[in-house]
């Protein structure tokens, strides 16, 4: 008899337990039910969109409710569905049957098939703050239709334009733009415009740009800058830049010009204080440097700005190597030089480098060498 009644103890205990765990879970959903729309509005801020409007599931009241449709954030991304046509089919409910009184104040899309068309009404939020897309196509035929006066973020990664123009008038549109990511952009139109420019960016801080679609002059204004594109393409003044990070991708005929452009870019920085310099591990690039010389003005930034310095992948202890000397013997308030060699090194030549350098005079008597 005992054995017998082990086994209904137990179902009778999970009985008990599973009922109270059902009405603590009621409890939770009813707590959670219960609160004020402003801060179950603020909780699905933080879920993907198509999750915050399959909350209307829940309960009748949900329903009723549709919170989602003032979500200020939004956030689409295409892997979370089936196929491309609901996915769309979505995105056009949502942009349908949203509340288009309230503000939208960031906005997301990820499309992983290249060449979704972007919504036209996306294209002329007023409130809108951050903007990130993402394998989409801005095909507009009428591009003055952007309009962004709050738009303080701008992500562009593998957004294909119809033609160049249209970045240009992007661009503009965004007069308060703090922050721009650009990586992969494409364009149907190759030919540029002779008029196509853009209108002072003087908010712009940072800017991280990969490629050559974007003109340098028009980052002028920015603070932090990290580029990767043909050197001789970026040129001009940069008054506020203070943080510099050059990833070099240089073809044979332009790596012949590059210590005169690279100094002439420190010369129009006077306010660097860091400068991180990468290279890709091209031999073929080394043997079409240049002659050093060294330049008749030292870059003012060297005087009393620059405080760090960072040469990456460091290869042939050729022009590379009187740069990084020149940088130590001008550099009055250097704090810390630091130099990565590249793996494909031979040992015997990374000693080289290393005692080479290490023996080299510093103007600044605080400045650290660094080998990593």
């Amino acid at each position: 008899m005992g054995l017998l009644l082990i086994p209904m103890s137990l179902s009778l205990s999970s009985s008990v337990v599973t009922t109270k765990m059902s009405r603590r879970q009621r409890l939770r959903k009813d707590r959670l039910t219960s609160l004020p729309d402003e801060i179950l509005e603020h909780i699905l801020s933080y879920l993907p969109t198509k999750d915050s409007v399959a909350t209307s599931f829940l309960s009748k009241r949900w329903k009723s409710r549709s919170l989602w449709r003032s979500q200020l954030n939004l956030d689409f991304d295409d892997k979370t569905f089936q196929d491309s046509f609901s996915f769309r089919l979505f995105l056009h409910y949502f942009v349908t049957n949203g509340d288009n009184t309230q503000p939208i104040h960031s906005f997301q899309l990820n499309c992983s098939s290249h060449g979704n068309v972007i919504p036209t009404s996306i294209l002329s939020i007023k409130t809108l703050s951050v903007l990130k897309l993402k394998s989409v196509t801005l095909n507009e035929d009428d591009p003055c239709c952007f309009d962004f006066p709050s738009l303080k973020v701008l992500h562009l990664e593998s957004v294909t334009f119809t033609c160049y123009n249209n970045i240009s008038i992007l661009l503009s549109a965004c007069p308060i733009l703090e922050e721009l990511e650009t990586k992969d952009l494409n364009v149907e139109e190759l030919e540029s415009p002779a008029g196509a420019d853009v209108l002072s960016l003087s908010n712009l801080v940072s800017a991280d740009i990969s490629g050559d679609i974007i003109r340098p002059h028009w980052l002028h204004n920015v603070h932090h800058l990290r580029i990767k594109m043909w050197f001789d393409c970026l040129d001009g003044m940069f008054h506020n830049l203070i943080h510099m990070e050059l990833i070099f991708d240089c073809t044979y005929h332009s790596q012949r010009f590059k210590w005169g452009w690279l100094i002439k870019l420190l010369q129009n920085s006077p306010k660097l204080q860091t400068m991180i310099i990468e290279e890709y591990d091209d031999t073929i690039h080394n043997y079409a440097d240049q002659e050093w010389k060294d330049p008749e003005f030292v870059p003012e930034c060297f005087l009393s700005h620059l405080t760090t310095c960072s040469l990456r992948n460091y290869t042939s202890p050729n022009c590379r190597m009187q740069f990084a000397k020149y940088i130590m013997q001008n550099s009055r308030v250097l704090s810390t030089m630091t130099i990565q060699i590249a793996k494909s090194v031979k040992s015997s030549t990374k000693i080289q480098m290393c005692k080479e350098l290490s023996l080299c005079p510093t103007n600044s008597a605080t400045c650290k060498l660094l080998f990593i």
